[in-house]
């Protein structure tokens, strides 16, 4: 009798949370009608195919790969002035329209200085500052770019590895978790979108949430290392090429006060970028004053939006300028 009544206890045990979380998943579902969107990392276009539909967008890459407009060689050698644009999917435009990009509103504001600009979006979706320089190396025989912009985001000094597919990820194990149980759980889902809107925002992630990499950078950090072994390719390059370069810093768009989760990683960057003697405009200030929900293109998908790219614009193009006439 007492062995039974051990088995019945574990098995309460047990299932008594299960059938909990199982209920709080049914009622989520039938009351919380918001669309989890299975990725919001960006979209990759391979091979032949140059257009994909995701959701309300139409993306698009030209012949030569990337997400900007056919440009041949009458108009490039015509162009007194060509930028070339390296990043990652926030330079090639995840979730926004051809009009809202970046690249689009920086040409548009240049052309009223410059009338024979032209702005090329050299973004590689999901990709880090290795593969920029990889872009850089393939795209600038065909372009001629006398000026580089190189635009890094936080997760530029992640470790990456391939998988048995080929496909790329980002090592952390935590947000892989994250991902795993945000996609398959609406419960989870809602309880991160509640935690990410209303509390993180406010007083920031903690550290033990955040990928390692982020955190106490040194040379025994393989994504850190990756990540300034490119940045002084690029520099070289843009040198032996007599080319001109800068760099533009994109914070992630959360708390942008003290309690930045990131602030160590962003200091780092800075006085990297310092001491290599590149030029940079930093844009946490300039995005310190919205409320990030602001800046978002949703609340799955925490890419600029068309208002912050309009806010940054102004702000690069003011720096653009000075930098371009030296």
């Amino acid at each position: 009798m007492r062995r039974y009544t051990i088995i019945i206890n574990i098995l309460l045990a047990v299932l008594s949370p299960i059938i909990f979380f199982g209920v709080l998943e049914i009622i989520t579902r039938a009351v919380w009608h918001y669309k989890i969107e299975d990725t919001h990392t960006g979209l990759v276009l391979e091979g032949t195919n140059r257009q994909v539909q995701s959701e309300v967008i139409t993306y698009k890459i030209n012949s030569k790969g990337i997400r900007n407009r056919e440009i041949e060689g009458k108009e490039i050698v015509s162009a007194n002035k060509r930028i070339l644009a390296l990043g990652d999917s926030f330079v090639w435009g995840d979730g926004l329209n051809e009009d809202a990009l970046i690249t689009t509103k920086i040409e548009r504001m240049l052309q009223l200085q410059y009338p024979g600009v032209v702005v090329i979006n050299a973004g590689i979706s999901t990709y880090n500052t290795e593969d920029e320089y990889k872009q850089l190396l393939r795209l600038s025989p065909i372009y001629h770019p006398n000026h580089i912009l190189v635009f890094f985001f936080t997760n530029d000094v992640l470790a990456t590895r391939t998988n048995a597919a080929g496909n790329r990820h980002d090592e952390s194990r935590i947000q892989n978790l994250k991902e795993f149980l945000r996609k398959r759980s609406k419960f989870f889902a809602f309880l991160y979108h509640q935690y990410k809107t209303k509390y993180a925002v406010k007083i920031g992630v903690p550290q033990y949430l955040l990928p390692p990499d982020y955190f106490n950078l040194d040379d025994s950090k393989p994504g850190w290392i990756t990540f300034k072994q490119s940045v002084l390719k690029i520099r070289d390059y843009c040198l032996n090429d007599f080319t001109t370069l800068q760099f533009i810093i994109i914070p992630t768009l959360t708390n942008l006060d003290e309690n930045y989760p990131y602030k160590e990683l962003h200091n780092k960057v800075k006085e990297f970028l310092n001491q290599s003697s590149i030029p940079f405009v930093d844009l946490f200030h300039t995005f310190a004053h919205y409320q990030p929900s602001e800046l978002w293109v949703s609340p799955e998908n925490c890419h600029w939006n068309n208002k912050a790219t309009s806010i940054a614009t102004e702000e690069i193009v003011k720096n653009l300028m000075v930098n371009m006439e030296k």
